[in-house]
């Protein structure tokens, strides 16, 4: 089978935009710094644009390292998807996807 998807495939994602939202940094009971940011790139999907906001979570010395960073700064992230399900406050069932970076370059400007 020449078309068929290797289950072994890797789990990368690269995005490119601006940061959208910042949440301060924060520690882990272990004293791990972590860090969330949104970040908005362009998408498009049948033919429509559309701004994308994607969440992407940075820790250790990724983490420190978003502090300088600004809402509107450019980025690039390379990372992982991470997804998990849970059920909210009100029963329903929610799934999440995020983006955990593994390396972030960007101007601080």
């Amino acid at each position: 089978m020449q078309n068929a998807i290797s289950l072994e495939a890797d789990n990368q994602v690269r995005i490119q935009g601006k940061i959208s939202r910042k949440i301060p940094l924060k520690y882990t009971p272990t004293g791990l710094p972590i860090a969330e940011l949104v970040v908005a790139a362009p998408q498009t999907f049948l033919g429509r644009d559309s701004m994308g906001h994607f969440e992407v979570v940075l820790s250790g010395e990724l983490a420190e390292s978003v502090a300088t960073f600004r809402i509107g700064n450019r980025v690039e992230i390379d990372g992982t998807l991470w997804t998990r399900s849970f059920k909210d406050r009100k029963g329903n069932k929610v799934q999440e996807t995020k983006i955990i970076a593994k390396a972030i370059i960007g101007d601080k400007k």
